[in-house]
């Protein structure tokens, strides 16, 4: 019984995760971040419209100080 329930719970799992993949957003889909400023590592400061046009990765670690 026990080998059954966990031949069908991976089955099910394997399932869910070969479904169809989420389509993209449509440009209507799209919002754009409102720009923001934000202190960099070296102590300067760093703005979202530095890089407009460009794909952004965003970093936060906790650091002391």
């Amino acid at each position: 019984m026990k080998r059954t329930l966990f031949i069908i719970s991976i089955f099910a799992f394997l399932l869910a995760a070969c479904g169809s993949a989420p389509s993209a957003p449509t440009d209507e889909e799209i919002v754009p971040a409102p720009d923001f400023t934000l202190p960099n590592a070296l102590g300067g400061e760093v703005s979202l419209s530095d890089y407009t046009g460009q794909p952004v990765f965003l970093f936060f670690h906790m650091a002391v100080g």
